[in-house]
């Protein structure tokens, strides 16, 4: 015999003696339950839940129009079956055209067991349906979630929201925090003030409990609590358990474990209030989700220690690159005065030459370092630009006389081509720097053939050009390069931080100009530098 939950509207306790013994024909074990008014019929729809509502047609002081009405206004989906006496077919058409399931006359209630085993049926098909697409639309959710920039907390606080309440009338995440147990980190509940008390509570469980989310976590092994009240005795040995559910006035609660790549992260938690009840075909719904909510939390922490890596590493280098300053400038002092002394009482060529080696490779130190704190300002948005009035033409012709030195070393002649009286209101020093950095990227890449440097204006912006003839740059690496610390080949071939291309475009940025590399047909490679010629306040 099948139990079924029976909720009939009547006044003639005869016609639902027969009701039931229809019922009972048809392999069914009715649980009956009558009601006589409105009243009656909403009081019973908010008691408990019913499998089947059977209405008479005319009832004294309203029609089953009216019960059918009261029951689309609870939002639940019951078949409605109206069985009458009395009324003709018509009104039938008009019931089921309004809602109801099925219409027939008492005389033919031998068609009540079949047609409710119908309609359970079909109740049963609609709730998989709407089911699947409220679990599909919650697991894409969550797979925005991953995707969205938030911290730690601010995932776990939207992510407790997702499942209120499509799924569930509540929803929790514990952290598993070791030796001190599970701790209530993020909470959603469809009552406000039952959120807020829970979230005051911050409960932390112990993690000895034989029942409840720390014995989910130590076993892996989902637990539903479909009456939580009937636990009691169970729960009672954690009475921070006791007190949140209590708080949260659940009726029934699953908990699923939380697993990431190194083990457990706590434990997620589903929770129904009133007449809500969770079942068994909740726990699979809920394993997939933890699945998910543990990809989202084990990456939310990937990110926060990625944060603190990278907050860690910019202040190493701001430290770093200010204490090596110190002793920079007083070795650039002393070279100078050596090699002043050197000139001034006519040292050997061979000591001089030496001495200037070492000054240029001093000066290359001191950019590196100049680099690194650059690095740091801009990580820390300290960068400000002061521009003035600059003739670029000039600025880059000044900067190829500077590395004439090294383009020799290098074996590379330099092509200067530009017209003088290119103006605009730049940043001396960071314009400096981006051309800089690109001379020198082509001198260590070109290494003995030509390179070539051109300014030009192209309408409203001015250009420069740096071409040369070495090894290339791939398509794939031709963005990568100008981020902090890339390169397109390994840094045990050539030298270098990986930071002038990087340092470069920011400055080109902040002016509101752009820097980007081109491959060149028959190898090597252009760079090209773009800045607005209009003055304007700008700022990295």
């Amino acid at each position: 015999m099948r139990p079924l939950r029976v909720l009939v509207v009547e006044d003639d306790p005869d016609d639902v003696i027969l009701m039931t013994l229809e019922l009972r024909r048809g392999g069914f074990e009715p649980e009956v339950y009558r009601v006589e008014s409105l009243e009656e019929l909403r009081e019973a729809l908010e008691a408990r839940e019913w499998d089947i509502l059977l209405s008479d047609y005319l009832l004294p002081g309203f029609t089953a129009s009216e019960v059918l009405k009261a029951v689309q206004e609870t939002g639940l989906d019951i078949p409605f079956i109206v069985l009458s006496g009395s009324v003709g077919e018509q009104y039938g058409v008009e019931m089921m055209r309004a809602g109801a399931r099925d219409y027939f006359p008492k005389d033919r209630i031998t068609r009540l067991p079949v047609a409710v085993t119908r309609e359970l049926a079909e109740a049963e098909a609609r709730r998989a349906r709407r089911r699947a697409d409220t679990e599909r639309t919650l697991l894409v959710q969550v797979g925005e979630v991953l995707s969205a920039p938030l911290d730690f907390e601010q995932w776990m606080a939207r992510l407790v929201r997702l499942p209120v309440p499509a799924v569930a009338d509540c929803c929790a995440i514990f952290l598993d925090e070791g030796e001190h147990g599970l701790r209530l980190a993020a909470l959603a509940h469809q009552e406000p003030e039952a959120q807020r008390l829970g979230l005051e509570q911050r409960a932390r469980l112990s993690p000895e409990a034989s029942l409840g989310p720390a014995h989910v976590l130590r076993t892996g092994v989902p637990e539903l609590l479909s009456e939580a009240s009937e636990r009691k005795d169970s729960l009672g040995e954690d009475p921070a358990h006791v007190r949140l559910l209590r708080t949260l006035h659940l009726r029934s609660v699953l908990y699923v474990a939380l697993y990431g790549h190194h083990g457990a992260l706590g434990v997620l938690a589903l929770g129904t209030t009133g007449q809500r009840r969770l079942g068994s075909e909740d726990v699979s719904l809920a394993q997939e989700l933890s699945r998910r909510v543990s990809l989202v939390l084990e990456n939310a922490r990937l990110f926060q220690e990625m944060q603190e890596a990278v907050r860690l590493r910019d202040e190493f280098l701001t430290v770093a690159a200010h204490e090596l300053r110190t002793p920079l400038t007083t070795l650039q002092l002393q070279l100078g005065t050596l090699a002043h002394r050197a000139r001034r009482e006519s040292a050997a060529p061979d000591f001089a030459e030496r001495l200037d080696r070492c000054q240029r490779q001093v000066r290359r130190l001191g950019s590196l370092v100049e680099g690194l704190l650059d690095v740091s300002r801009l990580a820390s948005g300290q960068m400000v630009l002061q521009p003035e009035r600059v003739d670029l033409t000039e600025l880059v012709s000044e900067v190829v006389d500077r590395h004439a030195a090294e383009a020799q070393g290098a074996r590379c002649p330099v092509r200067f081509e530009g017209k003088p009286g290119l103006l605009g209101q730049w940043d001396r020093l960071r314009v400096d720097q981006a051309v800089s950095s690109l001379l020198s990227n082509a001198l260590k890449f070109g290494s003995g053939q030509p390179v070539e440097v051109t300014v030009s204006g192209v309408g409203p912006m001015a250009r420069v050009e740096v071409r040369d003839r070495g090894i290339g740059i791939p398509p794939e690496q031709l963005e990568r390069i100008f981020e902090r610390f890339e390169r397109a080949v390994s840094s045990r071939s050539y030298g270098g931080l990986g930071l002038g291309l990087y340092l470069a475009r920011r400055a080109a940025e902040a002016h509101g100009g752009h820097v980007w590399a081109e491959a060149r047909p028959g190898g090597g490679a252009t760079f090209t530098l773009e800045l607005p010629r209009e003055s304007a306040e700008v700022h990295a």
